[in-house]
């Protein structure tokens, strides 16, 4: 069997093609493959962000509630998010487990936290390509064109109306500036070499009967700077102001303007059309050689973002809104389907990925799991998964309660609390928690029964961070070209 995971960071639910609704998004792709697959509607991360998702997936083992003690490691790593570590040397990987079953593995990605030093995610793979230089990535060590003239070029892409916003857009772009100035072409883009590697895994082991390939795609994650034919799809052709292509992670929209959210949330509309782009020339290849057919293919993403949405911009623990949350998830059999299978009572989650590849293989589950297997879906239809009639997901020190009716974000506490009636306020917007506390603690009890009863009461990341952004404060303000 050909099995292919596809893993996009930051892809909103709201913002995956017309399957999820959005009638005005050009994802012509993820529209099509949808027609062939099982589609989820209550897809959840089980915790966040980035590395604590991953964690599950290759694993089939929940990250929640991150009571694994962090290994020893010397690391250079900025984030220290609870569970942002490796796969613990106790947990087998998914590559190590396909090993065992004599297939081809591949693991080609652009999301540049896993190849940090003390990362483990590669582990177990036959072969792997790094993408080089996402976001904060240490590829390159200087602007060349030199310092002054970084900044020069910042200016145009920074929203300047708040300092500490303009310290954390600094921090992050001074790096990815530098690292893109080779970009010439689309095809120099992330998703474009993404792509073409998977590509070229695939033609290289065209005639290996069992094969896999774990394809992570860091885009459509911020920057938001896609080729202009995409931009231009959805930007006002009349806006002149701040092309702002990096959000602050913040808990108001003051430092934007109205023109700068709105240009903020047409370069991530485009930074999706092409990776929907990408995605498709990998389709089509597969078609083109035969392949499509027969190939299990999983697309989901780890999470979204806010981009202005309940006045936040970002990923931050208390705002475990939908837009964070709601994950796109779907899942091409081999042999494909008439049409798509909506999935809409059971809620789902991304440490049901690997005991779903064990169900399609004919595989025993391992014990160890903690996830699901989704195949199940595909004779008995759309039922209910047993003990599974909520979702929980934890975010540093706050996690998210889900189920029909309620939602409730509390920090782990319980010192602040946002509770929602999903059944008279499904846009989440009115906070009814201080007058319901009963309710709060009934919820309460069972995040903690999923946490068995060990969930983490301090952070130090934040902190850590903001000791960081405090010291480029005054960068704008230095005028060696060193800088």
């Amino acid at each position: 069997m050909k099995i292919f995971l596809i893993i996009f960071d930051t892809l909103r639910k709201d913002y995956a093609g017309k399957t999820y609704g959005n009638s005005w998004i050009k994802t012509p792709y993820f529209d099509e493959f949808a027609k062939d697959s099982l589609v989820f509607d209550n897809a959840y991360p089980e915790s966040l962000p980035t590395i604590p998702v991953r964690r599950a997936i290759h694993t089939g083992i929940r990250t929640f509630p991150f009571n694994h003690k962090r290994p020893q490691l010397r690391t250079d790593d900025v984030v220290t998010i609870p569970g942002w570590h490796p796969i613990p040397p106790h947990q087998t990987h998914l590559a190590e487990y396909m090993r065992k079953f004599t297939f081809v593995t591949s693991f080609i990605t652009s999301t540049y936290h896993q190849f940090k030093p003390g990362m483990n995610f590669h582990l177990g793979f036959h072969q792997w390509n790094w993408i080089r230089g996402h976001e904060k990535d240490k590829l390159r060590a200087r602007y060349r064109e030199g310092g002054a003239k970084l900044k020069k070029k910042m200016k145009e892409f920074i929203a300047d109306q708040n300092p500490m916003a303009k310290a954390y857009q600094t921090f992050f772009l001074k790096t990815y500036f530098s690292n893109m100035q080779h970009r010439k072409s689309e095809e120099d883009y992330f998703p474009a070499q993404t792509f073409k590697k998977t590509v070229e895994f695939v033609k290289d082991t065209k005639k290996d009967k069992n094969v896999m390939a774990v394809v992570d795609e860091f885009d459509p994650h911020e920057v938001w700077d896609p080729p202009e034919k995409y931009l231009d799809l959805y930007v006002d052709k009349n806006y002149t102001g701040k092309k702002v292509v990096q959000p602050a992670y913040s808990e108001t929209i003051d430092y934007l303007t109205e023109g700068e959210l709105k240009y903020m949330r047409a370069s991530y509309a485009g930074e999706v059309s092409m990776c929907d782009n990408w995605f498709g020339y990998f389709i089509e290849e597969l078609k083109n050689l035969g392949l499509y057919d027969d190939s299990l293919i999983i697309l989901i993403s780890d999470h979204g973002h806010s981009i202005g949405d309940h006045n936040a911009t970002g990923k931050i623990p208390m705002f475990m809104y939908p837009e964070l949350v709601d994950i796109p998830f779907m899942i091409k059999p081999p042999g494909n389907l008439n049409g798509p299978k909506r999935i809409k009572k059971s809620y789902v989650y991304n440490h049901d990925i690997l005991p779903t590849i064990f169900g399609f293989l004919k595989k025993e589950k391992p014990e160890v799991f903690d996830g699901v297997d989704l195949s199940i879906f595909l004779d008995d239809g759309d039922q209910l998964i047993e003990d599974r009639d909520y979702i929980t997901c934890g975010f540093s020190i706050c996690t998210l309660y889900k189920d029909d009716r309620y939602a409730l974000i509390t920090t782990n506490d319980k010192s602040y609390q946002k509770l929602f009636d999903l059944s008279k306020d499904p846009e989440w917007n009115v906070n009814i928690a201080k007058d319901n506390p009963d309710i709060c603690d009934e919820l309460f009890e069972k995040i903690e029964r999923d946490a068995k009863g060990d969930l983490l009461l301090e952070d130090k990341h934040a902190e850590e961070l903001q000791k960081l952004i405090d010291q480029l404060k005054n960068w704008y303000g230095q005028d060696k070209d060193t800088d």
